[in-house]
């Protein structure tokens, strides 16, 4: 009796510390577990390594502060700024079985396509958006792919001046006219204030140095992705706009702001035809910005057109990297 009951004892310490071992393990394995992979292609070497670093920097910066349990795992590819490049690193990232991509915010190739139909979601940060992207993508530009050139080449036409729709504004937002062109036509982004200074507040404070629109454009993004893959992990129990510190990510079908893009004239403009100096008359006069609080209607044969003429007016300032709150 009493050799059964030490056996029994025996048997209970023995389940006892099993139990307390596949428990301890257990717990190991859930804090060893692997949390999100994110899959990020930036342009890093080219055209502007410094901005391509800032890009970076907002997507760790947006990963440190984000309000989830498990630190998502972010993997860089470089594109220089090369559809290629950028196409080539989409195919590895898929092939790594990353979570989710982010990518073209310099150049959009195929790369939406391609990381879409492999089933995983993909971020666009490209300030153009794609008019029919693959299920899967989400967009944070504002205006179609081809509207800026499309509505140059009706400037051009229409007034005689020369207008590009491709400068290096698309990737660092800084509207500088140089020759040979008499206007640059630049893309805006939206900006939620309150957002910007809190995520530049962290930013600074842990880095030294200014939360650049680089650093916002990858902070962005990174809010985007991560709100995105809770939602798509929750069964998408919110269907509302998702908040970024560039304002709202535009609904798929919504259409380009009036303020999308902004026309930035050269301080002197050539000699023009008596029709030409006429039109660039009256474009001053319709497309100028509509100051804060007021209430403007657009007219004018460009009304319907998603762009506004800066730069002309202290009420119209450009609006540059420089000018955020």
């Amino acid at each position: 009796m009493g050799r059964r009951q030490g056996q029994g004892r025996a048997v209970r310490r023995w389940l006892a510390a099993a139990t307390l071992a596949v428990t301890g393990m257990v717990a190991v394995a859930a804090q060893a577990a692997p949390g999100m992979t994110i899959g990020a292609i930036v342009p890093r070497s080219w055209p502007n390594p410094a901005d391509g670093e800032d890009i970076v920097a907002g997507m760790q910066l947006a990963i440190k502060t984000w309000p989830g349990n498990e630190v998502p795992r972010l993997v860089i590819h470089d594109s220089g700024c090369r559809a290629e490049r950028a196409d080539a690193a989409a195919r590895e990232l898929v092939a790594a079985k990353v979570d989710v991509v982010l990518g073209s915010w310099c150049v959009i190739g195929q790369a939406p396509r391609i990381v879409a139909e492999a089933g995983v979601p993909y971020i666009s940060a490209h300030p153009e958006r794609l008019q029919r992207p693959p299920a899967g993508v989400l967009q944070l530009g504002r205006i179609e792919v081809y509207q800026a050139e499309q509505v140059a080449a009706r400037l051009r036409q229409e007034t005689g001046l020369r207008v590009s729709a491709r400068t290096a504004c698309w990737m660092d937002f800084r509207p500088v006219v140089r020759e040979p062109y008499d206007a640059v036509l630049c893309p805006v982004v939206g900006l939620d204030a309150g957002r910007w200074q809190q995520a530049e507040a962290t930013f600074t404070a842990a880095h030294r140095r200014p939360f650049s629109w680089a650093v916002a454009r990858g902070y962005a993004a990174m809010e985007a992705a991560l709100a995105q893959m809770r939602r798509l992990r929750t069964a998408g129990r919110s269907n509302g706009p998702l908040p970024t510190v560039l304002g709202p990510v535009p609904a798929a079908d919504a259409p380009a702001p009036a303020d999308a893009l902004q026309l930035v004239l050269a301080p002197q403009l050539p000699r023009l035809s008596a029709r030409d100096a006429a039109a660039v008359q009256q474009l001053l006069q319709t497309k100028a910005c509509c100051p804060p609080g007021a209430a403007c209607t657009p007219r004018g044969p460009w009304a319907e057109l998603p762009f506004e003429v800066r730069g002309t007016t202290a009420a119209c300032p450009v609006r540059t990297p420089a000018a955020a709150p």
